[in-house]
C-alpha cells in the first residue's frame, strides 16, 4: 500500500515538472478597460447606475 503511494506521488511530481517545463511562462497583459467605481447615494447610501439620479430625492 505504501509503495503504490509512493509511486503514485513521483508520479505526479514528473508530471508536474514536465508541465512547468512544457508551458512557457505568459507575460501578465495590462488591461485597458477599467472598472469604474460604484457611485453612492448621500442620502440613503444606495449604488447608483452611472448617470442616474437616486430615486429617494
Amino acid at each position: 500500500m505504501v509503495k503504490i503511494f509512493t509511486l503514485f506521488l513521483i508520479f505526479i511530481l514528473v508530471l508536474a515538472m514536465f508541465g512547468r517545463f512544457r508551458l512557457p511562462k505568459v507575460p501578465k497583459m495590462k488591461s485597458k478597460k477599467t472598472v469604474q467605481k460604484a457611485v453612492k447615494c448621500p442620502k440613503c447610501g444606495r449604488y447608483n447606475l452611472v448617470g442616474q439620479d437616486c430615486d429617494c430625492s
